[in-house]
């Protein structure tokens, strides 16, 4: 039988209709009528903080750690405080469960036995009170501190939404808790250490503060002319002429004149014009004709225009269609919103890579239809032309499915039922009901919409459905399906099954699951991705724009016991984490129908069943007329010829391991083996990496204690070894990287940011973490910049080594950042655009408070102590306390940092 997880001291067989409206919107009771639950949901405030992260120094919780069974035997112990606000809660009212969400595991409760400890499954994990329990009084904080695997270096860790469940199975959110503002609930990470921000002592980052940001941002940034960033546009282009004529005053807008084009992009063009509030109004405005010449270029690649803007009027020609668009969308980069002008240039361009990319992760945490149309504009401002839509993963299945409904139904909710008959569980700060970002789907006419959007505005919408790991969500929706069909129709209720009902595997995910991979072994499973490509494919063919390419996942099939962190315990090796030798098995291992394949000769062993589910994909692919299949590397790992082992013609991956930890070797593998890369490596391009080291950030942060968008600019995607020469690891310390040969630039196809939503709860909270990194993206994905060192095959970079020429480097950011600060942040404004208002530094000279941005033309402010205010060269340093920045329409604050 399949293995699920032993939920002690709850029923299994109780079913809590949860996705019901939330207690929270209901009139609360008085105290003396609700339950000891019921009063601690309306009553309790709740607060997390870190003790200790885990730096070495304390042997006796190392060993403590190690015999938890945590990874490496490195563990960090926090504290969950209980506040009491209102009436006791007697010893003798024990009829209550406390769940709350962490992204470390818990393993142990240190300070009481008054109760049991219980991870559920993923993130969700309860607080059992027994026998020992003696109450909690009114005006008591009760404190319990858990040891967690790992560390916790960001207040982003901690998660909101604790809630209760009483004796009867019904959730009771603590409603102080049900909030995506963290302020209130989490203590600073250095409240109880001053190094906690570190993950070791050896820990060489600096951490953020107005003097180290004012260092940062000052350190090599030259001072840019006003003529220079009017005439840069971003991205880059290949030539530039700026003329001496003087600027062009757009007092009545910007008329097209775009016959070339077809309708949609027209009006994406208008669109985009309306909202720099730049349309046309009368006769007077600035005309602009766009037109498609392809006899007009000699070898340029699609997306080769050109661009003369004149005192008479603006010119665009275009090799074809996107091309034309892009070449609009410079003039309009070109334009000061501040001033309405437009300096008169002559621009000559072609894109560097013909895959330009955005990832946006909608399965852990949704975000709305309107999220991504905003982003789809952004993407096409900036000529970006693939969106990578990650539409599934554990936590969440985000699109209609016609003829299996329960992957809506119950696949794309999250509550509290214990049987996952109505939804999955609470996971990622979700909380017990299904009102927030936890939940949500695109329906087939979101989906089809989404697809005229972005080809309207001439990118490519590349779904992705992850398998075969990271697919709970759909394990659990066809398992419910299996349940209400079984008995009425076992033959239809199998037909989509993705488990073998007699694998007792036990493994643990990447996320902590236990449940979530599907088996590659049954035939239930290739039915249902052909059904599902099917089905995809139909939207596309609705929408008017065929299905190009399949992605199809395939990262982290492991289990992570089995690596070498663990041990078969009680082990020996302090740096291990004890568990047992059945935990230790390779995904798959008891299956039956995994060990009749393996028998049959098909496969030899259970490591390459990864692979065989590529390659069954592959065919079901290239069987739909789809051309292209895409995965994260980790899927095809085990391939040795694409060509010869994949049915599909064309086949990328995206390369995403950290370049200190041999991303770059990675790159160089696959390109070995056949397949083309879309450089996308974690501690440069994901951006749910936090922006500084400030625990204040948000974010994870495994491959990237920071990446800011000036890392993000001087990535280099063809050879990646010399960025060894300019950034340290996640620990601050060296690393070194070698160069491939150069014909290794033929395997390229392009680079992509990526956004994973574990963290990202709101669609506030994915602007924030995209832009304005994403300007950066694109810069590095349409322009080679002259730093970019040629690929010597065997040169060797770390930070002794000296062949980057840094001061080009800077001249460029710089350039990059005055276009940026001056006008493109006002621009995203006028969007809607919430990008992340940086913080300042600032330091204190001649008793006068100095500070710097790391790009010009925004506000700083500074607060008295009584008000905040704008900050000028007079004021004296006494007077300040602390200093912000504001957007760049000055609606917005930024995060305020003290002197």
């Amino acid at each position: 039988m399949r293995r699920i997880p032993l939920f002690a001291s709850l029923a299994l067989s109780t079913l809590i209709a949860s996705c019901a409206e939330p207690e929270s919107s209901q009139p609360p009771a008085a105290d003396a009528q609700l339950s000891a639950p019921e009063r601690i949901a309306a009553n309790f405030d709740v607060t997390q903080e870190v003790l200790l992260n885990f730096q070495g120094v304390d042997d006796a919780l190392r060993a403590q750690c190690k015999q938890a069974g945590g990874s490496a035997a490195t563990c960090s112990t926090y504290r969950i405080s209980l506040i009491n606000n209102g009436p006791a809660v007697a010893a003798d009212e024990r009829d209550w469960t406390l769940y709350f969400h962490s992204v470390r595991r818990s393993l142990a409760l240190l300070n009481t036995d008054a109760f049991t400890l219980e991870r559920v499954n993923g993130d969700l994990h309860r607080l059992i009170p027994n026998e020992r329990f003696t109450g909690i009084g009114s005006g008591e904080t009760l404190q319990l501190d858990l040891l967690a695997e790992s560390w916790m270096q960001f207040e982003s860790d901690f998660q909101p939404r604790l809630f209760v469940v009483d004796g009867d199975g019904a959730p009771h959110i603590i409603r102080s808790t049900d909030t995506d503002d963290l302020s209130d609930i989490v203590l600073p990470i250095t409240k109880n250490h001053p190094d906690n921000w570190k993950r070791v002592a050896e820990d060489a980052n600096t951490l953020a503060t107005a003097d180290s940001r004012f260092q940062q941002f000052t350190a090599d940034v030259e001072a840019v002319d006003a003529q220079e960033w009017r005439s840069r546009i971003i991205p880059q282009p290949a030539n530039v002429q700026l003329t001496d004529a003087p600027l062009i005053q757009l007092d009545a807008g910007i008329a097209l004149q775009a016959e070339g084009l077809d309708a949609g992009s027209v009006t994406a063009l208008q669109q985009r014009l309306a909202t720099l509030q730049l349309s046309a109004s009368g006769d007077e405005a600035y005309g602009v004709s766009v037109t498609i010449d392809p006899g007009a270029f000699s070898e340029r690649p699609a997306g080769a225009y050109r661009l003369k803007v004149a005192e008479q009027g603006a010119e665009v020609v275009g090799v074809d269609a996107s091309s034309a668009f892009y070449g609009v969308q410079s003039l309009l980069a070109l334009v000061d919103l501040k001033s309405g002008s437009l300096p008169q240039v002559v621009v000559d361009d072609a894109p560097r890579f013909p895959h330009r990319g955005m990832f946006v992760d909608v399965g852990r945490n949704f975000h709305s239809k309107e999220v991504i149309l905003k982003l789809l504009d952004q993407m096409a401002a900036y000529k970006l032309n693939r969106f990578h839509f990650h539409l599934s993963d554990d936590e969440g299945w985000r699109l209609e499915i016609p003829g299996l409904p329960e992957l809506t139904e119950i696949g794309s909710q999250r509550c509290f039922d214990l049987e996952e008959n109505r939804c999955l569980l609470p996971q990622l700060g979700s909380g017990p009901f299904a009102d927030n970002f936890g939940s949500g789907f695109y329906s087939v006419d979101d989906y089809v919409e989404i697809l005229r959007y972005a080809a309207d505005r001439h990118i490519e919408v590349v779904p992705e459905f992850d398998m075969p790991a990271h697919a709970r969500s759909a394990v659990v929706a066809m398992e419910a399906r299996y349940r209400k069909l079984k008995d009425a129709d076992p033959e239809a209720a199998s037909a989509y099954r993705l488990i073998d009902p007699q694998d007792d595997t036990q493994y643990l995910s990447v996320q902590f699951y236990n449940d979530s991979y599907i088996n590659p072994c049954v035939d239930s499973t290739y039915a249902f991705v052909g059904k599902l490509i099917g089905e995809v494919k139909a939207m596309h063919d609705r929408a008017g724009h065929p299905l190009k390419t399949w992605h199809f996942g395939g990262d982290e099939a492991v289990n992570i016991l089995a690596a070498d962190a663990f041990e078969v315990g009680p082990g020996e090796n302090p740096e291990k984490g004890d568990v047992t030798a059945e935990q230790r098995n390779k995904p798959w291992t008891n299956s039956p129908q995994c060990q009749k394949l393996i028998a049959s000769g098909e496969v030899k062993a259970m490591d390459e069943l990864g692979e065989l589910y590529a390659k069954r994909v592959s065919r079901l692919v290239a069987d739909a007329g789809i051309p292209t299949m895409a995965a994260w590397n980790d899927g095809v790992k085990k391939i040795s010829d694409a060509s010869a082992e994949l049915a599909t013609p064309n086949n990328y991956v995206n390369s995403w391991a950290p370049l200190f930890w041999g991303g770059g070797d990675e790159s160089v593998h696959f390109a070995e083996t056949g397949f083309d890369l879309v450089q996308s490596h974690s501690d440069f391009l994901y951006f749910d990496m936090p922006q500084e080291v400030d625990p204040k950030e948000r974010g994870y942060y495994w491959a990237s204690r920071y990446t800011d968008t000036r890392k993000t600019f001087s990535y280099a995607p063809l050879n990646t070894a010399q960025l060894a020469e300019l950034y340290r690891n996640r620990d601050g310390q060296n690393w070194e990287a070698t160069s491939p040969s150069a014909d290794f630039a033929e395997s390229v196809r392009g680079i992509q940011g990526q956004l994973w939503s574990e963290v990202v709860r709101t669609d506030e909270t994915v602007e924030y973490q995209v832009f304005p990194r994403l300007l950066a993206l694109a810069e590095r994905a349409w322009h080679q910049a002259d730093w970019e060192l040629p690929l010597q095959e065997g040169q060797s970079f770390h930070a002794e080594s000296s062949f980057v020429n840094k001061a080009a480097l800077a001249s460029d950011w710089s350039g990059f950042a005055a276009a940026l600060g001056n006008k493109e942040l006002l621009k995203l404004d006028r969007a809607g655009i919430g990008y992340r208002v940086p913080v300042p530094g600032a330091v204190v000279e001649d008793a006068r408070v100095k500070t710097a941005l790391p790009y010009p033309g925004l506000t700083v402010e500074y607060f008295d102590g009584q008000q905040w205010q704008s900050l000028t060269g007079d004021v004296s340093a006494e007077a300040v306390q602390s200093v912000r920045a504001r957007s760049a329409d000055g609606q917005r604050a930024g995060r305020a940092v003290a002197l």
